[in-house]
């Protein structure tokens, strides 16, 4: 199954064309028992006739994830698509005898990849460079269900392999998945867990040391000698189209633009970026953060917002100026303003709790972890089983032939 990249109409769509008219056009439709079924389709075109109960699922979800959000996902398939063939998987529990709709309960994008030599091909939840989070949208009924029922599916579909990475490995989501394991027997295989650095109510009561903060104020002391020093966010009075056109040219003015690796230098994720911000913002779910010195911007943070969770996307600093620490300074403002703020629950930095500028500040850990889960096949068992194996065979020949 290949993605089709024509219809930028999906892209509009997903913000506010009404899809009532929309009908479910799937690839297959297997039923996994009594109370639930499962729908698959290959097509971003495809995609269209699921989004209004798609839009309810990820308003009302056990986790919430942007990123599997179609106002995200939608414009990401068109413009940066899957190396390999992909798979979506809706899952619906069956209508009942009263004459409800199917109700879908769970949504699982997948994507066929090989990562090595040594590596087994597998079905992967689908992500990217710009997908900082992998965790299927699921409904607040019995999750644990849904998910048995999406792994029946994948054994029945002889999948083989699946691959959970960027999966939370704690919370609800963790608990379903471990029931959803029991109930079907599923023995999953942990390949790598880290723990991101977040921003919660009680790490948002912290505050940094003493000395650090009276290095912080010293340095913005030191900024606000060069100019005139503010700390703004965008909201209707701002322009967007500024805001996003500002962060791109500070991104690229720096490591990224060296690197070749700036969104500004690749069309397909200039677009995305762009798309994504003016979506986001139209469904106020998109927060955006500057420290700018004389009208220019010399610290951006943008985050995007699913649920009562926010997720810290994309940051960028000028490092004309990186002597005064413009973006510490900006990640200060930041929780102050989370502080004061009663919409957000969590904000995940989305980076290690071990990075420089997370370890500067007061914050709590939260556990992810990359899952390797064998689909009812003996070779997919006995490669898990194997791995660790397998990879030291890996290190020992790179070290030989170096």
């Amino acid at each position: 199954m290949v993605v089709d990249h024509a219809p930028n109409l999906i892209a509009s769509i997903a913000v506010s064309s009404p899809l009532e008219s929309y009908s479910r056009s799937y690839s297959t439709r297997i039923d996994i028992d009594d109370e639930y079924v499962i729908e698959t389709v290959g097509t971003v075109t495809a995609l269209a006739g699921y989004l209004p109960s798609w839009k309810k699922l990820a308003s009302d979800c056990l986790v919430s994830n942007p990123f599997y959000e179609p106002f995200f996902l939608l414009p990401t398939l068109q413009r940066l698509p899957a190396e390999g063939p992909v798979c979506f998987a809706f899952v619906f529990r069956k209508a009942d005898s009263r004459g409800q709709e199917d109700q879908l309960v769970g949504f699982f994008p997948l994507e066929k990849r090989s990562n090595g030599v040594l590596s087994r091909p597998r079905w992967r939840l689908l992500t990217n460079s710009l997908m900082l989070r992998a965790v299927p949208l699921l409904g607040t009924e019995h999750p644990e269900r849904t998910i048995a029922a999406f792994l029946t599916w994948a054994t029945r579909s002889d999948l083989g392999l699946l691959e959970f990475d960027r999966v939370l490995a704690e919370g609800a989501f963790q608990h379903a998945l471990i029931c959803a394991f029991q109930s079907t027997g599923t023995a999953p295989y942990i390949v790598g867990q880290t723990t991101n650095a977040v921003l919660t109510k009680r790490s948002g009561t912290a505050e940094p040391s003493k000395k650090a903060m009276r290095e912080i104020q010293r340095k913005r002391r030191r900024l606000e000698d060069i100019g005139d020093l503010q700390c703004r966010v965008l909201d209707e009075h701002e322009s967007l189209d500024a805001w996003q056109h500002g962060f791109l040219r500070l991104e690229a003015s720096g490591w990224k633009g060296r690197g070749g690796t700036a969104m500004v230098q690749s069309d397909q994720e200039r677009d995305l970026f762009l798309t994504v911000t003016r979506q986001g913002w139209a469904r106020r779910k998109l927060q955006m953060f500057g420290l700018f010195l004389d009208g220019r911007p010399i610290a951006m943070k943008c985050n995007l917002h699913s649920g009562r969770e926010g997720m810290a996307w994309k940051i960028a600093f000028d490092e004309a100026f990186s002597k005064y620490s413009p973006g510490l300074i900006l990640e200060v403002e930041h929780k102050q303003s989370f502080d004061q703020q009663s919409e957000l629950d969590r904000i995940d930095f989305c980076a290690r709790a071990s990075h420089p500028l997370c370890q500067r500040l007061p914050h709590e850990q939260l556990c992810m972890q990359r899952l390797l889960i064998p689909c009812g096949s003996l070779r997919s068992e006995l490669y898990c089983s194997t791995l660790s194996f397998l990879r030291r065979v890996k290190r020992h020949a790179e070290r030989s032939r170096r």
